[in-house]
């Protein structure tokens, strides 16, 4: 059953995680979407690409307000496609949320125990990984493209969450809307660092097929999934997407497919106070 599921609320295309929402009601998580025939900047949420910062900023605030969270809880970071994670204090609530100067500097991941704190990325065909560990009530998301997922920045999240009393079973990932294998074809460059991070070969088979020798079909999303079970995830807590960003033009901005003159999407979760 696919897990994301496409919304329109208040003229605001959007997916969302109903299952972890369900489950847990407190969360809030989800994943921007365009629509058909808008240009790049309509529904474009990061402040580095499009030449309207303000209506940027617009978009972040009406998205914020859809979601019931001020727009001082909007937190993000200058993605530059590592592996470098920070832990996300009531301190650091709102980072980025008007200007790219006041964003986390050259980090790809935030963890959060805090409540009124949404915790954002963005994204135009690379990984959005979501995190929720239930017995600490701790949210994070990650940007994982294909540096990302072979440096294992999932797996980095993960050990930083059994580090603070995380049980590794009881993690929950949601992997969301990204390139899929479909359009994603690489060469060695990105298949050997991926072909050393995967070290069973029959894992890599799943993540990588070659029809054209020194070429492969690689689906990121599963790659991140096999390291997300290396790390101690159940397979059982793993929701992985079908949706394909290059494919399905009509939701979703794509770097590849558009050679680069695109939006981005934003990941997003966090929490809201729990209701008695």
């Amino acid at each position: 059953m696919e897990p994301f599921k496409y919304q329109d609320f208040a003229a605001i295309p959007c997916f969302t995680l109903e299952e972890w929402e369900k489950e847990f009601p407190h969360l809030v998580v989800g994943f921007s979407a365009r629509r058909k025939g808008e240009d790049p900047d309509c529904r474009n949420y990061a402040l580095h690409v499009g030449e309207r910062p303000e209506l940027t900023v617009q978009n972040r605030r009406q998205l914020a307000e859809m979601l019931g969270m001020p727009f001082a809880a909007w937190t993000c970071a200058e993605q530059v496609h590592g592996v470098e994670v920070v832990h996300v204090t009531g301190e650091d609530r709102g980072k980025g949320n008007t200007t790219r100067e006041s964003a986390f500097e050259n980090t790809d991941g935030m963890l959060t125990k805090e409540t009124d704190v949404l915790l954002t990325a963005f994204f135009a065909d690379c990984v959005p990984l979501y995190f929720y560990s239930p017995e600490l009530d701790m949210v994070g998301v990650a940007h994982a493209g294909w540096k990302g997922t072979v440096g294992k920045i999932g797996t980095k999240v993960i050990d930083l969450l059994a580090q603070a009393g995380a049980d590794r079973g009881n993690i929950r990932v949601a992997i969301g809307p990204s390139i899929g294998p479909c359009c994603y074809e690489v060469d060695d460059r990105v298949y050997e660092p991926l072909e050393r991070a995967i070290a069973d070969p029959l894992a890599l088979k799943r993540v990588a097929v070659s029809h054209i020798p020194g070429k492969w079909q690689l689906d990121l999303r599963k790659a991140n999934a096999e390291l997300l079970k290396q790390a101690g995830v159940k397979p059982e807590h793993i929701s992985v997407t079908k949706w394909c960003t290059s494919c399905d033009r009509d939701y979703f901005y794509s770097h590849r497919r558009d050679r680069g003159k695109t939006g981005r999407m934003v990941a997003w979760i966090g929490k809201k106070e729990r209701r008695s």
